[in-house]
């Protein structure tokens, strides 16, 4: 299969752009699959109402059936193609994030394929603030599923490069937003129990945010503090060491043995450390790192969490996970 390099798109350049846009949405409205831009990562969509599509989804992304698709809307409008019985809680939350890097798992619309939602009876969704997603899915004319468009337990992709390392000749397209404007997942909020709100999964908006607007406290999942990548990424990332000063990096350097080491930190200065390359880490880049240590291989993967990076708690949260791999 060859994939289609669609273009390049701006999010201020829409009207510039249409027939880019369409032709990507024909090709979606025809059952292909097309990675697109959001403001988290790249997401890898397909229509809600081709099957054929939906289940290649899964394939592709080497993702279990059990694991429901989060679908993406244009707007709360076509919220009611996908779910029922909306609470007032999503629109205190609607009014506040959306759109914005918020998945909402809410009751779902009993007229939504099984195969979207793992045969559970709840379905997650998502405005996203890019514009060029929205304007796709209004092309369109219905929802788009979209999980991220990378392999399972591959980091997420916050470019059209890192789609096509992890898709190249396996989907129909691509659509190039440049680089995502957070760099990190959205997070997942339960409303499935209204009454009690639950963060399935920490992202770009916090649980402190999401308790002030709902007025009540939000309890977090256990799920929530388990390894970000699961059992395949295990696999392919190298060990992540989490060091809360340099002094403490370089003691265990000098106790290690040498191999080639990736170091991230937020700070712009390095120290000269044996057999380290450097990497300078924001919460925007930090996929595209830990890219990299697969890529060439590295040993290990050594971050500094000096109270400069801790301040980032979205950051913070994510190494956090990802170094308990």
């Amino acid at each position: 299969m060859y994939t289609e390099y669609l273009g390049t798109i701006a999010e201020e350049n829409l009207l510039g752009s249409q027939e880019l846009l369409q032709r990507a949405a024909r090709l979606l409205q025809q059952g292909a699959l097309i990675a697109i831009p959001t403001e988290t990562t790249y997401g890898l969509a397909a229509s809600i109402l081709n099957e054929t599509a939906l289940k290649n989804l899964y394939e592709i992304k080497n993702r279990e059936t059990s694991t429901a698709l989060p679908i993406q809307v244009a707007n709360t409008d076509q919220l009611k193609f996908i779910t029922r019985d909306l609470p007032h809680q999503f629109d205190l939350i609607a009014k506040h994030f959306l759109p914005g890097p918020l998945t909402i798992v809410l009751k779902k619309n009993p007229h939504l394929s099984s195969t979207i939602s793992g045969g559970m009876d709840t379905v997650a969704v998502r405005i996203s603030s890019n514009k060029i997603a929205r304007r796709l899915i209004e092309l369109v004319g219905c929802p788009l599923a979209m999980p991220s468009a990378n392999l399972s337990g591959n980091p997420s992709p916050t470019c059209a490069k890192h789609v096509l390392e992890d898709f190249n000749g396996k989907i129909q397209g691509i659509v190039d937003g440049g680089n995502s404007e957070y760099g990190l997942e959205s997070t997942v909020l339960s409303l499935e129990d209204p009454a009690n709100p639950v963060i399935l999964r920490f992202g770009v908006i916090s649980q402190r945010s999401i308790e002030k607007v709902l007025g009540t406290q939000v309890r977090v999942h256990p799920k929530a503090l388990l390894s970000h990548f699961g059992k395949v990424g295990q696999q392919r990332l190298p060990a992540i060491r989490l060091f809360s000063s340099w002094d403490e990096m370089k003691i265990y350097l000098q106790l290690s043995n040498d191999s080639r080491r990736l170091v991230m930190s937020r700070e712009e200065r390095f120290p000269t450390l044996k057999m380290c390359d450097y990497f300078n880490l924001c919460a925007k880049n930090l996929y595209e790192g830990l890219r990299m240590a697969i890529r060439d291989s590295y040993s290990e993967v050594l971050v500094l969490c000096n109270p400069t990076l801790k301040n980032d708690e979205m950051l913070h949260q994510r190494l956090k996970q990802i170094a308990s791999t």
